[in-house]
């Protein structure tokens, strides 16, 4: 008896979860990417952007998806990478 070849579903949604998203980051996303770059922390970026912290959060983790990275450091490369932040602005 042959053994049944994997599904192909959980391939592929593996595959998109791994890969970038293909929308743009949104202004306010950019807005807490570029203070978050500044060096603040989630809490002190929630009053530069008057939302809440959990806020700040939920923009990062859909930041982090969009450009294809796990955490602060790695969306902060990639968006000066990627010319989305200036060195200085």
């Amino acid at each position: 008896m042959r053994p049944s070849s994997p599904p192909r579903l959980p391939n592929r949604l593996v595959q998109q979860v791994r890969a970038p998203a293909r929308e743009p980051l949104s202004d306010r996303e950019l807005e807490v990417l570029a203070i978050i770059a500044r060096g603040a922390t989630n809490r002190r970026s929630r009053p530069a952007c008057s939302i809440s912290e959990a806020t700040v959060k939920t923009h990062l983790l859909h930041v982090y998806a969009k450009l294809g990275v796990n955490d602060r450091a790695a969306a902060i490369a990639a968006a000066f990478a990627r010319g989305l932040l200036k060195p200085g602005a």
